[in-house]
């Protein structure tokens, strides 16, 4: 065992090896962020969009995915030790 490679005993990683760094921002944090992002998105759609006739169906499914993404992220939030 003690002539068996193994990246612990490689002074240089080998080039398919990457260093996983830790995340800068907590998983609340970013929840956070795309939370606002989508309520930011969602609140101009529902001003109102100008939108040709072949793209009114998409503009209506990502209102949809909009207002569900905005709901699943607040179910998120209110997790208690979510990380």
């Amino acid at each position: 065992m003690e002539n068996r490679r193994s990246l612990i005993s490689e002074p240089v990683p080998p080039e398919n090896v990457i260093a996983l760094s830790r995340p800068a921002h907590s998983l609340h944090a970013v929840l956070c962020d795309a939370l606002t992002s989508n309520r930011g998105l969602l609140a101009r759609l529902e001003l109102g969009v100008n939108a040709p006739p072949e793209a009114r169906a998409a503009v209506r499914d990502l209102y949809v995915q909009i207002r569900q993404t905005v709901q699943a992220l607040l179910r998120c939030l209110e997790l208690p030790d979510l990380e």
